[in-house]
């Protein structure tokens, strides 16, 4: 037998008298890792609260801040700001837009759309709220071509519904009408829109509210009282459902939540009653017209800032 194969015990060693040390836990010491930590924590949070986008939305609710204050100059400068930190953010672009147009400023609202625009590309939000600037700029030539690709967008990439894209064109298409910027072939192609939006989606009230609107333009005077009547029960029943759910005491101070949701609903009621009103004056009945044009500035109708 080898010895490398033997069984055969050998004495070991007696152990030492000496206490031995304290075997190592495998864990590192407390206070390191805690340092540790606190640095992976402050380059973490200072990069979240740092970096090019977070100091852009940071710069913008500022510029925002000083809007509410009607520090104008600082609003541009700070908007400017934000820019220089995040030049490639559409949504970013489409808000100075805003803000420009609302300066009665169309030269450098146009410069930023445009800017969002190229940015975006072929993001549906982009698309729709760019275009609904332009309509309510008047420029109702590209707000036309910017629905015509959303509805290309939702038949080709589909990152919108088809059914959206439609009453978004049709409406767009209204929306020049109301200004005498499009022709009966254009209104014509906004009432297929429409047809073609409710059969697929069903009688939506916003749906209705646009085709009774088209309506307006294209002559049927009485189809599109009947159809902007039954859009305005849908949501004046809404909010009346809303508010009867309130305490005296929550009507007197109301949640905010509940503020928010009625506003919502008042603006949209602002502009069905303007959309009813012209209705009603391209009938000749003007005391409706006038009933329902006071309704909707009492709702908050306005042009500049998108109630309309």
């Amino acid at each position: 037998m080898s010895e490398s194969n033997s069984t055969e015990s050998h004495p070991r060693p007696a152990p030492s008298a000496r206490p031995s040390a304290t075997p190592s836990t495998g864990r590192p010491p407390l206070v390191p890792v805690l340092i540790a930590v606190a640095i992976l924590s402050a380059v973490y949070v200072g990069y979240i609260l740092f970096n090019p986008q977070s100091m852009a939305q940071w710069k913008w609710a500022a510029a925002v801040d000083a809007l509410e204050k009607d520090d104008i100059e600082q609003a541009k400068k700070l908007a400017a700001e934000a820019i220089e930190w995040d030049p490639e953010n559409a949504e970013l672009r489409l808000h100075i837009a805003e803000m420009h147009y609302r300066q009665d400023e169309a030269t450098d609202a146009r410069i930023q759309l445009e800017e969002a625009i190229a940015l975006g590309k072929n993001d549906p939000r982009i698309v729709t709220q760019a275009g609904f600037l332009l309509s309510r700029m008047g420029q109702h030539d590209g707000a036309l071509m910017l629905s015509d690709r959303l509805v290309d967008i939702a038949e080709n990439e589909k990152t919108i519904h088809l059914h959206e894209a439609l009453n978004r064109r049709a409406y767009s298409i209204a929306m020049a009408a109301a200004d005498e910027a499009a022709t009966k072939e254009q209104i014509d192609q906004g009432m297929k829109d429409i047809d073609l939006a409710i059969e697929y989606y069903g009688d939506d009230a916003s749906y209705v509210d646009t085709r009774g609107y088209l309506k307006v333009f294209q002559g049927d005077l009485k189809g599109a009282v009947k159809d902007l009547d039954a859009a305005i029960k849908f949501y004046e029943d809404t909010r009346t459902g809303l508010l009867a759910e309130l305490t005296p005491e929550q009507v007197e101070n109301m949640p905010s939540g509940v503020t928010f949701v009625d506003n919502q609903l008042k603006q949209v009621l602002a502009v069905l009653y303007s959309h009813r009103a012209t209705a009603y004056e391209k009938l000749g009945n003007e005391e409706e017209a006038q009933k329902d044009t006071e309704l909707a500035q009492t709702y908050g109708l306005d042009r500049q800032r998108g109630i309309w």
